[in-house]
């Protein structure tokens, strides 16, 4: 059978999904030609009440993400959003609350979660035993389309929700911050703190590096970034996304990653997120689970951005 879905925002990322959706059988893209895909007007309110859809997905500004998915809840309108899910705790808070009070599916679009060396670093790391520590370290030169140039910590307001989902992925533990320092070298075209810095615990003890700076000059990493997960039984180095164990001094093994194609990691989501429409309670990623990867990130923007303009803010431009 085949299910109507309305994409809700047709910026970059929108047209990204209206590509991916159109190479899937039984899938039909509706009601984009409604929104305004200059000026991003509001009227994503119209779409989900005059169009007969089985799902929507959100990819809007962020912070109009919690209206729309609140205009679909209410019609009974299933929803996959795009990340960042919500700007601030407040509305994070808001959004667990409409959630839990709903049977209607609402899902998150972690796309990296999808991609084949993170499935091959799961399970390099579930056969190594008891993770020890984890480096993470992510470097980009600017890229500031979607109004990313004029974000307090573009890293931290855009970025980190992936590598913070991916922590808690690929350890399948929880993790607390214990301290972030972000800074700002010139030059640079942003107008907030490009760099961080920070050291965060997971649930059993083990120590976890971030460092990523979205002003990098020579070298860089793929946005996934480069990771070190050490472990009970040796290390798991994930690098350009190719992952390697090492399970003793110099002897690296390579471990077989699938080519990902371009997109597959969408297409992937949107086949989790068809399950759950069909009833599959645990497929796709949930709210629930996300807020607790958000939650990690509004906690590195707490302990950084005080430091810098004793502040916390949390202020987004777009969506992804």
């Amino acid at each position: 059978m085949t299910k109507r879905v309305a994409i809700l925002g047709m910026g970059r990322w929108g047209r990204t999904w209206k590509r991916v959706l159109g190479e899937i059988p039984g899938v039909e893209v509706v009601g984009d030609d409604h929104l305004d895909t200059g000026g991003r007007r509001p009227d994503y309110a119209d779409v989900i009440a005059a169009t007969g859809v089985d799902a929507v997905i959100i990819t809007l500004p962020v912070g109009l993400h919690v209206d729309a998915i609140r205009h679909a809840v209410e019609r009974g309108i299933p929803v996959l959003c795009e990340k960042p899910l919500v700007a601030t705790r407040a509305e994070l808070g808001e959004l667990v609350a409409l959630v839990d009070e709903t049977a209607v599916v609402v899902r998150v679009s972690q796309n990296y979660r999808s991609r084949g060396w993170v499935r091959a670093t799961r399970t390099a790391v579930a056969d190594l035993g008891a993770v020890r520590h984890v480096s993470i370290a992510f470097a980009q030169p600017e890229f500031l389309d979607g109004g990313r140039g004029a974000l307090p910590h573009p890293l931290l307001d855009d970025m980190a929700i992936h590598h913070m989902d991916l922590l808690r992925h690929l350890t399948d533990s929880e993790a607390r911050v214990l301290g972030a320092w972000s800074a700002r070298p010139e030059p640079t075209q942003y107008s907030g703190e490009t760099d961080l810095d920070a050291v965060l615990r997971l649930s059993n003890g083990a120590l976890v590096s971030y460092a990523g700076t979205w002003a990098a000059r020579g070298a860089t990493t793929p946005w996934d970034g480069d990771w070190e997960i050490r472990c009970d039984g040796g290390t798991v180095h994930v690098h350009d996304r190719r992952v390697f164990v090492e399970t003793s001094a110099g002897d690296l093994t390579s471990r077989d990653v699938t080519e990902d194609p371009e997109d597959a990691d969408l297409a992937a989501v949107w086949v989790e997120f068809a399950a759950a429409l069909d009833g599959d309670p645990d497929a796709g990623v949930s709210v629930a689970d996300n807020a607790r990867s958000l939650s990690l990130v509004f906690d590195l923007q707490d302990h950084a951005l005080r430091r810098t303009d004793g502040s916390a803010g949390t202020g987004r431009g777009e969506q992804k």
